[in-house]
């Protein structure tokens, strides 16, 4: 790696550079994180991003690092503003339906993204009616599982394997893909980069990814040693 041109960085947000939060307004980046990311961000050889599950703009506001390139909906924000009239009608259909059924579920809200829905619990028996108000409308909507949340996505939106890959596709052929993340969602970015370094964040699950690191101080370290490469 020492000797790569250039270095295309992917990084999830929650879990990975932040700590989960009950609520995702809580969630705030910490100022080493920061510091590290903007390091990196001036060294010629690295492509920085930051992918997530959260809007653009908001995941921006909690870093607060420019020279990134930060990537919301899993990658795909920006390339599907006009989602087919049946995905919207269904979005508002399912959200509507959840909102009904999920109101005196305690700990369980919905959180509007605007092309997707997200599902928070607390009591994992809301995911037989979140189930039951998907499957109808399956051939148009997935169903993701990630920490404490489903999120409920439009088939419109891919994964984030299929986000890396057309990145790395506008890149120089030379570039060495990093992706650090924790989440279920980051699994297809794991699998979509096979010469790639993966790193899953978190210890008792399954992984394609091909390292571990622990938690977030762990990938904070990670990164302070990536700088000095």
């Amino acid at each position: 790696m020492s000797s790569a041109k250039v270095i295309a960085l992917f990084l999830d947000f929650d879990g990975t550079l932040v700590r989960l939060r009950p609520r995702p307004e809580m969630v705030w980046m910490d100022g080493s994180v920061r510091d590290v990311l903007a390091n990196l961000v001036r060294k010629p050889r690295f492509r920085v991003h930051i992918i997530s599950g959260r809007r653009r703009g908001d995941v921006r506001a909690r870093s607060g690092v420019a020279g990134i390139q930060y990537l919301g909906l899993h990658g795909w924000e920006g390339r599907v503003d006009l989602l087919h009239e049946g995905t919207r009608r269904g979005l508002r259909a399912i959200s509507s339906a959840l909102g009904a059924r999920l109101v005196d579920m305690n700990g369980a809200w919905i959180e509007d993204k605007r092309f997707a829905l997200t599902v928070h619990y607390s009591d994992p028996a809301a995911r037989e009616i979140v189930e039951q108000i998907v499957a109808p409308q399956s051939a148009r909507f997935r169903l993701q599982d990630g920490h404490k949340v489903w999120e409920i996505l439009p088939r419109e939106i891919e994964d984030k394997g299929a986000a890396v890959r057309h990145l790395l596709r506008r890149m120089d052929r030379r570039a060495v893909p990093i992706y650090l993340g924790d989440d279920e969602v980051d699994e297809a970015a794991f699998v979509a980069l096979t010469n790639g370094i993966t790193v899953r964040v978190g210890c008792g699950f399954r992984s394609h990814a091909r390292y571990r690191l622990a938690g977030v101080a762990e990938v904070r370290q990670f990164l302070q040693r990536l700088a000095r490469v």
